[in-house]
């Protein structure tokens, strides 16, 4: 071994002969009261991390000293002992955690996977996950509201809770969520965090008719595939969110009592096989009758592709804030002003709290009040 190898101020891998290395990093930092030095030992197998501490010294003896005992020891364990719990930084926990969960059978949606991604960028990546605090929680905050809403930040807190709620479970990282939860109120009292405002937006009557239309228009160019007429009266009618309509299966189908199997329905707990009947309503069940059998899904079309072309007629028609997820409130409202009841419209919506169909998903129009309002006194 050359001597420059144990003079080499920051990095170095040691081996012993085992086919275990561990890696050490020596970096030098700066306290109130002088240097610090900052020693990290790891050990990878097969790309993943199974071992990864950190200490810091106040002399670069000790450092060293300490970081090449405890290499000693990693590389040692004939035993394939438990190691203790291990530190790593928390971008490194996200990224870890990002990629078991493409590895999974529920990858992450795109709005999570952003976030995550978002975290990894700010300071708070490089602190070691097991001395986050709440301090580092609102230090990020405060940065990330400098160029996005609080809601958003909202769902960046959220996602960051997750994952360090399951730290230590999935990864063996000294970590857990109370940072976050302590770090609750200071985000609440300065404003920093905030519920998404709840939306109320309708299809109205013209806009209707418009999209009707411009969707035939593009029915008819010979480049396009999808039935977005069929599409759009679907999600209306059914009240499905256009990634299950775009997973409906023929085998599913019962056309003699005109309902179809939903699979895999979101639920806020995350479960899985959360499936439901779906009664097929008015022109729904000849809406999918009419479609070609091509595989084995009924609408056998990406969802993305979908809502893009929802948005491309909507920008031509100039219709403002509408978006494809608002057919699922005016399908739910529709249901509502029909006359059927809350209960049976979870039905549809499959919707099990009751209180989040009526409260995010139905909104009742003034216009209905008073037609029902009229309707009533008739009566009387």
């Amino acid at each position: 071994m050359p001597k420059w190898w144990n003079n080499f101020p920051l990095w170095r891998t040691l081996y012993n002969g085992s086919n275990k290395m561990a890696n050490i990093t020596i970096s030098k930092g700066t306290r109130k009261n002088g240097v610090s030095y900052t020693a990290r030992v790891r050990q990878k197998q097969s790309g993943i991390i199974t071992f990864s501490k950190s200490k810091t010294f106040n002399t670069k003896s000790a450092a060293n000293k300490w970081a090449k005992e405890t290499a000693h020891k990693v590389e040692n364990n004939t035993k394939d002992e438990p190691y203790s719990y291990i530190d790593i930084s928390v971008g490194e926990l996200i990224q870890n955690y990002i990629k078991a969960k493409d590895g999974s059978d529920k990858p992450l949606g795109r709005t999570a996977r952003y976030s995550l991604n978002q975290l990894c960028r700010y300071p708070i990546a490089k602190v070691i996950a097991s001395r986050l605090n709440s301090n580092d929680i609102v230090d990020f905050c405060i940065e990330r509201r400098k160029k996005t809403a609080s809601q958003t930040i909202s769902i960046d807190v959220s996602c960051l809770r997750k994952v360090l709620r399951v730290a230590r479970s999935m990864f063996h990282v000294a970590a857990d969520d109370s940072a976050v939860i302590n770090a609750y109120p200071a985000l609440h009292d300065l404003k920093l965090i905030a519920k998404s405002n709840r939306r109320n937006r309708r299809v109205s009557a013209d806009e209707y008719s418009a999209l009707l239309k411009e969707f035939q228009k593009m029915s008819y160019h010979h480049c396009n595939e999808i039935p977005y007429t069929d599409m759009f009266m679907m999600s209306l009618l059914t009240c499905c969110r256009i990634g299950e309509l775009c997973e409906l299966k023929w085998k599913d189908l019962n056309v003699e009592q005109r309902h179809i199997l939903v699979r895999n329905r979101k639920s806020p707990s995350g479960s899985q096989n959360n499936n439901s009947i779906l009664p097929l309503l008015g022109e729904s069940l000849s809406i999918i009758l009419k479609q070609p059998k091509l595989e084995e899904r009924i609408f056998p079309y990406n969802s993305r592709s979908v809502t893009a072309g929802f948005r491309r007629a909507r920008k031509r028609l100039g219709i403002v804030d509408l978006r494809y997820h608002d057919l699922r409130r005016e399908g739910a409202s529709r249901l509502i002003e029909a006359g059927m009841s809350v209960e049976e419209t979870s039905r549809i919506t499959g919707h099990k709290d009751l209180n989040i169909l009526w409260n995010v998903y139905v909104s009742i129009t003034p216009e209905h009040i008073q037609s029902r309002f009229e309707k009533l006194r008739t009566l009387t």
